[in-house]
């Protein structure tokens, strides 16, 4: 019999998970597709480089879906099971809420493994596979990253604006650069046409402009030069080291990360890393916790109808998520221990799910319906008072 009931259990959990999962994952790509449709229409980027960084991107985004959508599954499966009346019906049977908890038990430990598999290995590798592409896909068309009429500022020391960009053609027309990478020679520049291109042998973006005006002042206004040209080379070399830099935290792996520790960095980078690598536990362990928090909110009597457990599951993780981020911010602005800011909710939930399954298994309300003791107020004084004054006018009435 408790084979039968845990293969029903587990059943009731996975399709509200799986419809959950596809949902909130969709939800978060749709942010994206404006700029993929862009890329796609506008940019003329091949449709297999977009799917490519959709897959890549998959991972990231499944370290906070995958959790969200377990917890949801788990509050909207018990749910509809104590408004059937089901749950009351097994305990009837003999089964107590202890004796349910294993599918339950189950289904926490292999979302916080899947969990844990994203945030140790995949997830930084989909932002490293993502990285290599952008470097791939800039090498062929060096101008996907300009946009016409916007001053441009992603070049260190180069402020770059474009009028005119013709669709899929990456050429540029009405340029104007502002060259300040040497402050005591700054240079401004425009051109009347211009093309980006990636130069192999000096890894690096070369703007190639054509029909323009160098102006270079001097230490009075009155004094300037100007150099007219046909053609003209500007090579962005920092742009392209940017580009193939450091990693960051988030593209590095376990390994990585504990190197980093061990090189004795600055502080500043030290808590990044630390916080970086002390959070790929914590947020399995609080996918576990999510899991396990649901049970008690799904068998409470008082909540009822699927959108009221969507509702209170998306605020649940909103809850650990603020909590988690905000502990994140401490860490890195060396207000709170690095190594035990990202615990911080994991804490706070743990002591939140033990109440709430002491109350479950004394089969009391989650909130207590009655105020305790302490909590009543006295009588206010000035209404004992008007009290006594009645009693007193009653009795002059009525002398008896």
């Amino acid at each position: 019999m408790p084979r039968i009931i845990y293969r029903y259990l587990s059943l009731e959990i996975l399709p509200p998970f799986a419809v959950s999962l596809l949902a909130f994952t969709s939800i978060v790509f749709l942010g994206r597709m404006m700029r993929v449709t862009q890329m796609i229409v506008v940019k003329g980027v091949g449709l297999a480089e977009v799917l490519k960084s959709c897959v890549y991107l998959l991972p990231y985004l499944l370290v906070f879906t995958l959790p969200m959508a377990a917890t949801v599954g788990i509050l909207l499966a018990l749910m509809r099971l104590t408004v059937d009346q089901e749950i009351i019906a097994l305990k009837t049977a003999g089964l107590s809420y202890a004796q349910l908890v294993p599918p339950v038990l189950a289904f926490a430990i292999a979302a916080a493994c899947l969990t844990a598999g994203l945030t140790l290995s995949a997830s930084s590798w989909g932002q490293r596979a993502t990285k290599e592409l952008l470097m791939e896909v800039v090498k062929k068309r060096a101008d996907l990253g300009i946009k016409e009429q916007t001053f441009n500022t992603d070049f260190s020391g180069l402020m770059l604006f474009v009028n005119h960009i013709p669709p899929k053609s990456g050429r540029l027309e009405g340029i104007f650069v502002y060259d300040s990478r040497e402050e005591a020679n700054a240079n401004t520049i425009y051109a009347q046409k211009g093309e980006m291109s990636f130069d192999k042998e000096q890894e690096a973006l070369v703007l190639h402009l054509s029909d323009g005006w160098v102006f270079h002042w001097g230490e009075g206004l009155n004094r300037w030069q100007t150099v007219e040209f046909k053609s003209y080379e500007l090579p962005m070399r920092l742009f392209t080291e940017a580009l193939k830099g450091g990693k960051s935290e988030g593209e590095m792996s376990l390994e990585e990360l504990w190197q980093g520790l061990q090189a004795n960095p600055d502080p500043e980078r030290y808590n990044r890393l630390m916080v970086e690598l002390s959070q790929r536990f914590a947020m399995p362990f609080g996918a576990f916790l999510l899991c396990l928090m649901a049970m008690p909110l799904g068998m409470s009597p008082r909540h009822h109808g699927r959108t009221w457990g969507l509702i209170l599951g998306l605020m649940i993780f909103l809850i650990y998520y603020v909590v988690f981020t905000a502990s994140w911010r401490l860490a890195v602005n060396a207000r709170v221990n690095p190594a035990l800011a990202p615990w911080t909710a994991n804490l706070l939930f743990v002591v939140l799910a033990l109440y709430l399954w002491f109350r479950t298994v004394r089969e009391l309300p989650l909130i207590p319906l009655s105020r305790p003791a302490w909590w009543r107020r006295p009588a206010w004084p000035f209404r004992r008072g008007a009290h006594s004054l009645a009693d007193l006018i009653k009795k002059r009435k009525d002398p008896a």
